[in-house]
């Protein structure tokens, strides 16, 4: 039986890139069960290998499998190393963009986390918009301000809205006066990355990221791709996106095109919508041009308009209103851009980039109050310049960024009402210095450096300029292969501005220009520790990892609407501290085709002032999200999501009742069709259901003050089709 030979084989197992040893990784015969697992030195043993020819296959998780074959007995006896290449979507994963250093997430002090698998499952469940896509991550709430045109912010940590920052390819287009739509007019379809910087990120990125940022990043022109996604619900939703990519020699194009109609949806038979009626379109063409090897540039545009309607069915439908029936919310939007980014590669170690963009919002909100017909209208126009010019030099131990940036924004009221105009701007200066430092194998450390110098005025006062200076700092020690500590904290500011989600319900009604002589900006201090542990528990089938994250956030004298007691409301500093703290708790287990997921967020959010400290509202103190997710490739993928949310604070006074949500989601892949078909909140978890006098509320007897704290449309399911041509 010269074929059973006891031939054995010393392997060790190496990133190609880094030399770095891969524990886990897996070395077998070809056709055979006969294989080993590295040890946390890489290492491994392959025993009974038969004499001959004989081909050997070495793979680890994200990296291009190995194959090679070997004649044994073999007349050396070293351990034969083998590097193994990452494969080219695993690049595409673990490489974050969001802190300007392009590192993989594993390697960056500043804790980041990356969502890039889920997007496939979130643009099911939602194809319009990425809502559900961002809720992924624990410590995060997308939290609606109306209940009828279901305008929505992303709370990082318990803070209010306007302290997330939302970008787009690093480009930060959104907010102002668009801020409550921001989430709902997103198709998530050409996404392919999406990252979260939690806690004070102002020093990379400049005001408004107090809370955190969320980095949405796009496709790019690398392969050529057709996609066709179709989606029907039974509550109205109508969607039709479509994506395409093409590569030809040194160009490159993608486009996403999508239209989205939703009928009026009321759930509880109350009259009063709980879907509103939308219709609106996207289209983002992208151009990509490679003069050369070392020059890259990109111009991208995008069009987008949407309509939407909510309140009274009887006034959705056209009746006439009456005393008992008259109220609406109508909103309209449209948003125009334009991006520009030139990359020049100076040498081997430098690069030079020059990012620009402009953005145009404009928006008309129209509500119908009483029944007598009075009507709150606010509208305008928001233009946005963003300008930045960033030198990025490399070494094999650091990574060095310089940069300047000018950035405008500004605001023109369309004036419906002889109050006084409410047009607003402002202009920031910047320069920031950002190093990431790999000291030694164990220990890498960030360290950044913002100066921003802002001058702001309305039509009732301006500023003297005001000056930032941001420090931020970072360190990550890797204590073993499989454990890990990061340290971070830095400083953040927000400039005062009209367009808070406090406002939105009164439609800016009475509401005043901001006295930018003598409200200052927020300043705040911010701070996270965070643990990471990962084992395979010595098998390539197995992988689990455990997050565990406690934070720290400061707002010094935030700034609060106000009554001035004649009817009118200003928005002014407070005396107080507006503080958040807590920590967050993450568990992944994966085990064959097998990948559960659960988080826990503890959140005590207060205002402080002196011996007084008041409560957040809309802010659940305890907070369970995650899912239980089968893939099989090429085949099936079948998800289970939950979500829990403790009483909240309402600005009745009242408490909400606890609340668990949950759906399943379900993809079946036959060639290049995937049938999809998703049950969103199955268990039929709506607020109404809580609620004995209606959603309606005051001061006018309607839905538009109602605080949003559980989902309004219930149960629905949607289907459709997802085609790659």
């Amino acid at each position: 039986m010269v074929g059973l030979a006891q031939n054995q084989l010393n392997v060790l197992i190496v990133d190609a890139a880094k030399n770095e040893v891969l524990i886990g990784a897996t070395a077998f015969i070809s056709g055979t069960t006969n294989g080993v697992t590295t040890d946390p030195n890489g290492k491994a043993s392959l025993k009974n290998i038969p004499n001959g020819e004989v081909e050997l296959q070495f793979s680890f998780v994200g990296y291009d499998t190995e194959k090679m074959v070997l004649v044994f007995p073999r007349k050396e006896t070293t351990a034969l190393k083998v590097s193994l290449k990452p494969s080219q979507e695993a690049l595409d994963e673990i490489l974050i963009e969001a802190t300007r250093a392009n590192k993989s997430v594993a390697d960056l002090p500043t804790r980041t986390e990356v969502l890039t698998e889920e997007i496939d499952e979130a643009a099911s469940m939602e194809p319009s918009k990425i809502a559900h896509l961002i809720t992924h991550s624990t410590g995060i709430q997308v939290q609606t301000t109306s209940a009828t045109s279901n305008g929505a912010v992303v709370r990082i940590q318990g803070l209010n809205g306007r302290y997330t920052q939302l970008l787009k390819d690093g480009f930060p287009l959104y907010g102002g006066l668009s801020g409550s739509l921001d989430v709902l007019q997103i198709p998530p379809l050409d996404l392919r990355q999406v990252e979260y910087i939690k806690g004070s990120a102002s020093t990379l990125y400049g005001g408004g990221a107090i809370g955190g940022l969320v980095n949405l990043l796009t496709k790019t022109a690398k392969k050529d791709e057709t996609l066709l996604h179709i989606n029907l619900s039974h509550i109205g939703a109508r969607d039709l996106n479509a994506f395409v990519s093409r590569k030809i020699g040194k160009w490159g194009f993608t486009n996403l095109a999508s239209y989205h109609l939703h009928n009026p949806y009321d759930a509880d038979s109350d009259g009063y919508t709980d879907v509103p009626e939308i219709s609106k379109f996207n289209f983002n063409p992208k151009i990509f041009f490679r003069p050369n090897e070392k020059t890259e540039l990109y111009l991208g545009a995008g069009i987008s308009h949407e309509n939407r309607m909510g309140g009274d069915m009887r006034l959705i439908r056209k009746q006439a209103p009456s005393v008992d029936h008259f109220y609406y919310d109508k909103q309209e939007s449209s948003r125009y851009t334009v991006q520009f980014r030139v990359k020049r590669e100076l040498n081997s170690s430098t690069e030079l980039q020059l990012k620009n963009s402009y953005s145009v919002f404009e928006r008309f909100m129209e509500i119908r109050q009483n029944s007598a017909g009075n009507l709150a209208q606010f509208g305008g126009t928001q233009s946005n310049s963003f300008n930045e010019l960033n030198l990025s030099k490399s070494s094999s131990t650091s990574n060095l960024n310089i940069g300047l940036n000018f950035n405008h924004s500004s605001f023109e009221e369309r004036r419906f009402t002889s109050f006084e105009a409410r047009d607003q701007n402002s202009s920031t200066v910047g320069v920031f210095v950002n190093e990431l430092w790999d000291v030694n194998s164990k220990m890498d450390l960030e360290m950044g450096l913002r100066t921003d110098y802002v001058q702001a005025k309305s039509m009732r006062s301006k500023n003297a300029g005001e000056t930032f200076v941001l420090p931020r700092f970072s360190a990550l020690w890797k204590a073993h292969k499989s454990l890990s500590l990061r340290l971070g904290g830095g400083m953040g500011y927000r400039i005062p501005t009209l367009f808070n989600e406090e406002a939105e319900p009164y439609a800016y009604q009475a509401i005043r220009p901001i006295d930018y002589a003598n409200v200052e900006a927020e300043r705040s201090y911010g701070a996270n520790i965070d643990f990471k542990y990962r084992t395979d528990f010595g098998s390539p089938n197995f992988l689990f990892t455990l997050n565990q994250m406690f934070f720290y956030n400061q707002i010094d004298q935030p700034i609060l609407l106000t009554p001035d007691g004649s009817g009118f409301y200003d928005f002014q500093n407070s005396s107080g501290i507006l503080s958040t703290n807590g920590f967050e708790s993450q568990m992944k287990f994966t085990f064959w085709k097998f990948t559960w997921f659960v988080g826990y967020t503890y959140t005590n959010a207060f205002l402080s002032n002196g011996a007084l400290n008041s409560e957040l509202i809309l802010v659940p103190k305890h907070s369970i999200k995650g899912d239980l997710l089968f893939v099989e490739e090429n085949k099936w993928r079948i998800g289970w999501d939950y979500e829990f949310k403790s009483a909240q604070l309402l600005s009745s006074g009242l408490r909400s009742p606890s609340i668990l949500t949950t759906g399943i989601v379900v993809e079946r892949t036959i060639n290049s069709f995937l049938l999809f078909l998703n049950a969103e909140n199955f268990t039929d978890v709506r607020q109404s259901k809580y609620l004995s006098g209606g959603i309606d509320s005051a001061p006018y007897g309607t839905p538009q003050f109602t605080d949003v704290w559980a989902p309004l449309d219930g149960f629905f399911f949607n289907l459709g089709l997802k085609v790659k041509l």
